[in-house]
């Protein structure tokens, strides 16, 4: 269970330059962007095993029901989350195969 955190976690670094243009701000806005993922994506992959029908359009709405509430807490402009609605999207496949494992376990 440890291997998958460390291969999650550069997947999830990895998919956070996801729809970002690489300015001076771009570059500032990932890096704390990045943080945002990670964060996320630990609370997406907790929820998972709350979801009734897990598939990718469950996923994609609970997606963008999370980071709407984050966004409007850390009061995030609407471009930033939206690249982090993509990115985490963008992690289904990832997301879905750690769920199937554990669910196994």
């Amino acid at each position: 269970m440890g291997n998958s955190k460390n291969v999650s976690g550069g997947l999830l670094a990895a998919g956070a330059v996801v729809g970002f243009a690489m300015t001076d701000e771009g570059k500032e806005l990932t890096e704390e962007l990045q943080k945002d993922l990670k964060t996320l994506a630990k609370h997406l992959k907790a929820n998972l095993h709350n979801l009734e029908d897990v598939t990718k359009e469950s996923f994609d709405d609970m997606v963008k029901k999370v980071v709407d509430k984050y966004a409007e807490k850390k009061e995030m402009a609407e471009d930033a989350k939206e690249a982090l609605i993509k990115a985490l999207q963008s992690k289904w496949k990832e997301m879905e195969k750690e769920y199937l494992a554990e669910k196994e376990e």
